[in-house]
């Protein structure tokens, strides 16, 4: 795996909970959602998401906690992602980084920035990453 390049994956949502909070009939619906992810390609595994969503008739946005497990690349271990992302009409934002010190197995030591993407290709990963030591 060549470190600071991009790996782009395609996953499948293979499960999705959605628990509604909040007063009924708010402009604002607010939802806890848990989603199971299945991973294909240069990123092999599976993830558990818990999200924060927000949705109104101008925009919608979600903030995630994600642990995913399996092999990117040539290495195998876990790492948790933040990401989040805010849409206002047509535009869309979406952001995310691995938490440091959150990767386990060969994946120890990982930092960079994952980006998830949907479009009518369907959903995707990139992942930016570097290696850190982090035995001292």
């Amino acid at each position: 795996m060549i470190e600071d390049a991009p790996i782009i994956a395609p996953f499948e949502i293979a499960g999705w909970e959605q628990q509604p909070y909040g007063d009924e009939g708010e402009r604002n619906e607010l939802a806890q959602v848990t989603v199971t992810k299945i991973f294909t390609g240069d990123i092999e595994g599976q993830s558990v998401a818990r999200l924060l969503m927000a949705g109104n008739p101008a925009g919608a946005g979600y903030l995630a906690s994600e642990i995913f497990t399996g092999v990117v690349g040539t290495r195998s271990g876990s790492f948790v992602v933040q990401h989040g992302g805010l849409v206002d009409g047509a535009d869309a934002h979406s952001f995310g980084s691995i938490v440091p010190g959150s990767g386990t197995g060969e994946l120890a030591g990982v930092r960079g920035e994952a980006i998830y993407a949907n479009n009518e290709e369907g959903h995707t990963l990139t992942l930016t990453l570097r290696f850190v030591d982090e035995s001292a």
